[in-house]
């Protein structure tokens, strides 16, 4: 069994289309089955997550909510029509995030990959990311170059991190102010001062530019840490706590 199940359930042939192109350029394995396959199949096959596809907020839906949680199965919803009191809802109901079918597959996909790091991994990875002499540790909350901790806040490490999970991968800036955003969706020119702020300070401890802008689009992370080598002299930005964002 493959650590990933479609469920088609409700949903339209468009939508499974869009969601196995999501899940095939995410590098992601998946098996499609129907909702009684994957209830037969014993526990100890069975994937470790569920992508569900269903039109909405009926019937239908629930009732397969209910079954997937009654089996403690971490459960990506995809729907159709969605209200933002469906989605508070579904999310109440136990599902472990859910996401409108008419989202940008870079989000959908992006979403799709921080869930599988969490469910399948255990955490948005335990092994650190190693970009030259840059080090991200997910374990520990730190980044460092070479041996010493850059002082990060929490949204350039989360930030960082979501980059860091798909290197040499353009992010748009519409997908990362999405992702970041707590409450409500980051205003653009928030998204270019933290990763201005998080460049600025990866490269005055000495590490490489590794974040790159693609003009009109978003941002790429070098997977080879040869971007653009920071510039000789340039100053540190200041000290920020853990804490503040």
């Amino acid at each position: 069994m493959r650590p990933i199940a479609v469920l088609p359930s409700t949903a339209g042939h468009a939508t499974a289309q869009m969601v196995f192109q999501v899940l095939i350029q995410q590098r992601l394995e998946y098996d499609v089955l129907s909702t009684a396959e994957f209830t037969r199949a014993q526990r100890a096959n069975r994937a470790s997550l569920v992508v569900a596809l269903v039109r909405g907020l009926d019937i239908p839906a629930i009732e397969l909510v209910r079954s997937l949680r009654e089996q403690l199965v971490p459960t990506f919803l995809v729907a159709e029509e969605l209200s933002e009191t469906d989605e508070v809802t579904l999310l109440h109901s136990g599902v472990y995030d859910v996401v409108r079918a008419s989202a940008s597959p870079q989000l959908i996909g992006a979403r799709l990959r921080t869930m599988f790091h969490h469910v399948h991994e255990g955490e948005p990875t335990r092994t650190p990311y190693q970009f030259a002499n840059v080090t991200v540790r997910p374990d520990h909350h730190e980044v460092h170059v070479d041996d010493n901790v850059v002082p990060v806040t929490r949204t350039e490490f989360r930030l960082l991190v979501l980059l860091a999970q798909q290197p040499d991968q353009v992010v748009s800036k519409d997908v990362l102010a999405e992702l970041l955003g707590d409450s409500r969706r980051m205003a653009p020119h928030a998204v270019e001062s933290h990763v201005s702020r998080l460049r600025n300070k990866i490269t005055a401890a000495g590490g490489p530019r590794l974040i790159e802008s693609v003009r009109g689009v978003g941002y790429r992370l070098k997977a080879n840490g040869n971007g653009n080598q920071p510039m000789v002299g340039s100053s540190s930005s200041p000290t920020v706590p853990h804490a503040e964002r």
